[in-house]
């Protein structure tokens, strides 16, 4: 258990409460967290930058002077990359630098950043604070009051308050999410965390594993019981031909069986008419 400083709408100390971090896990997974915050930061990259190589520099490709004879180092084209105003060898071209991040990894990486916050006493709950309308001064008064408009700050919402953003959106190093959009990149990011009261509440539950990773899971178990199915009746097909095609090898085979018999049996009786006719 850890304890969490509560304020008033006027940013003065009210109460400390306690909450349990548990809900979050019981480490902090920091390798699986540095390479979900390196994706992000991956992710956040244009990749436009350009340079130009030696055919895409305009100009003419003449030669500036003889091979030989001139007495001075040989040379070839005027705009190589070692000339002044030539091109540029193996330079940057525009390329996507975007890394996929698993949806279990996310939200792994989301509880430990949370937890590690909570652990850090690095969050702080404010009570009471509502905006009728957009109002700046009166939040930017109720941070300075509690001393957390210093550094970059975080500030968590239980639900999407256009209000609460539009007066808290232009203090600088200030970012405002729903509990429901709280990403691992944004809370290591920002230095400290200030949630409402309302999504304290919503954070005691835990972080969920999010809905897109169960209908992924969902889909791949709805994928496989249809090949689970066609396996079973090929398995199924195959045993039945096989019986099938048992009796069929039998019949032919106790035909081949009793042909010689009959055989048999027409020349014993052709030989004895042969007799009774000769006596």
């Amino acid at each position: 258990m850890v304890e969490v400083q509560v304020y008033d709408a006027n940013g003065k100390e009210k109460e400390k409460i306690s909450f349990d971090e548990s809900v979050f896990g019981d480490s902090v997974k920091a390798r699986t967290l540095r390479e979900v915050v390196y994706a992000y930061e991956a992710n956040r990259r244009q990749g436009t930058v350009n340079s130009k190589n030696l055919s895409d520099v305009q100009g003419s490709n003449k030669k500036p002077w003889g091979q030989k004879g001139t007495g001075r180092a040989r040379t070839g084209q005027k705009h190589a990359p070692h000339r002044t105003k030539g091109s540029v060898a193996h330079g940057p071209h525009p390329r996507s630098f975007r890394v996929r991040i698993p949806a279990k990894m996310k939200a792994i990486a989301l509880q430990s950043a949370l937890l590690a916050k909570f652990r850090d006493g690095q969050v702080s709950v404010v009570d009471g604070l509502t905006f009728d309308k957009p109002k700046t001064s009166k939040f930017a008064k109720m941070l300075d009051t509690s001393g957390l408009a210093r550094g970059t700050l975080l500030i968590g919402v239980d639900k999407e308050d256009r209000n609460f953003y539009l007066s808290a959106r232009n203090l600088q190093g200030s970012l405002v999410r729903a509990v429901s959009g709280f990403n691992a990149y944004e809370v290591v990011k920002q230095r400290r965390m200030l949630l409402t009261r309302a999504a304290l509440d919503l954070l005691k539950t835990g972080t969920k594993l999010p809905a897109e990773a169960a209908t992924h899971e969902g889909d791949a178990v709805a994928a496989d019981a249809p090949a689970e199915k066609a396996a079973s009746g090929k398995a199924a097909g195959k045993q039945a031909g096989g019986k099938k095609a048992g009796k069929k090898t039998g019949k032919k085979t106790s035909a081949k069986k009793a042909g010689p018999k009959k055989a048999a049996a027409k020349k014993s009786g052709a030989k004895a008419g042969k007799k009774a006719k000769g006596s």
